[in-house]
């Protein structure tokens, strides 16, 4: 017959422990310090990108040269909105 689950843990219970808590606290800030280096360049990346992206779409919008054209969030956001008569002549929604 198998031990039950109090028995186990009451052997659990039974055990001595004494973790090495020496030198913890400088494996737990060297990490913290690898993390940060690590999120300051992912955050130049972001930067970057973020930078890159609003000059395409500035150079994308200088060379369309389009009239502005409004429309409201239902325009934008739904698949027909642009057959709405208040689209149609302009007023938004």
């Amino acid at each position: 017959m198998s031990p039950s689950i109090d028995d186990r843990l009451n052997a659990l219970a039974g055990i001595e422990l004494d973790p090495a808590l020496d030198g913890l606290e400088d494996k737990v800030w060297s990490a913290v310090q690898q993390r940060r280096a690590a999120a300051g360049a992912g955050a130049r990346v972001q930067v970057a990108m973020t930078i890159a992206a609003l000059a395409i779409g500035l150079a994308f919008g200088a060379m369309n040269g389009a009239k502005p054209v409004h429309l409201s969030e239902m325009g934008v956001l739904s698949e027909d909105g642009l057959l709405a008569p208040s689209i149609r002549l302009g007023g938004g929604a």
